[in-house]
């Protein structure tokens, strides 16, 4: 039992011990809200400066923003691969289908999705041009595999593409060359899996004359035979003499 009236270091300790307890109780509240690492954030939130609107609406979209991060962690972590499949195809399915990434590769040097041997956009004369291109959106078509008796119901996805060129030189007059076109990676291919990393190789040879030194457009369309859909792809290239 304290003795009244104080003296004055002790009403001192009673301040501090006052102030502690209520401290904690705020602190254990806001903890209850929205986790031991966001403490700071919701009290800054409440008790906003009211000598700085600027900071005050930083400090606040800040705030809110860690919230909603913590919610979509809780959420994420909840989440098999599973799931994460079933949510990337059914974006996957809602995307238009194009390219993502495209480049000229050295002939024969693409192994697997990204596996490639990049090379400049620069060809001597009769060199054989290869493009590497990362598709995405296109389609997936169920079908019976049929190879093993028509007793059999298992199902396959089937995906399909295709494609075609043109050549111009750089002032825009088209070209009327004969090129060997050769397309590799997704010609009729089967899987039990709805693939999403899949690539193509587009490969252009002269076949009678080799393109003559200077500057040209080659403008690829791409066909997603299943879908329908399709794109273009323009890539400059230059041909010159080796040196």
């Amino acid at each position: 039992m304290l003795a009244w009236p104080l003296p004055m270091y002790d009403k001192f300790l009673v301040i501090i011990i006052v102030v502690i307890a209520f401290t904690s109780t705020i602190a254990g509240t806001t903890t209850t809200v929205v986790g031991q690492n966001q403490i700071i954030n919701l009290t800054a939130l409440l008790n906003p400066d009211t000598n700085n609107d600027t900071n005050d609406t930083t400090t606040t979209s800040t705030t809110l923003a860690n919230i909603t991060a913590d919610t979509n962690m809780t959420a994420t972590n909840n989440m098999t691969i599973e799931d994460a499949k079933e949510l990337y195809l059914s974006v996957w399915n809602e995307t238009e289908f194009n390219a993502t990434f495209s480049t000229f590769i050295e002939p024969f040097s693409a192994a697997g999705y990204g596996v490639y041997e990049e090379r400049s956009n620069i060809f001597a004369p009769g060199e054989t041009i290869v493009l590497y291109v990362e598709l995405v959106g296109f389609a997936h078509k169920q079908v019976i595999d049929e190879e093993r008796g028509s007793n059999n119901n298992t199902l396959l996805y089937l995906m399909n593409m295709t494609s075609d060129y043109k050549i111009a030189a750089a002032n825009g007059t088209e070209l009327e060359l004969q090129l060997i076109e050769d397309e590799q990676g997704l010609r009729n291919i089967t899987s039990h899996r709805p693939n999403t990393e899949m690539y193509l190789t587009l490969t252009l040879t002269p076949e009678i004359q080799p393109l003559p030194v200077g500057s040209y457009v080659i403008t690829y369309s791409v066909i997603d035979e299943i879908s329908g859909e399709s794109f273009e792809l323009e890539k400059d290239i230059t041909v010159a003499e080796r040196e």
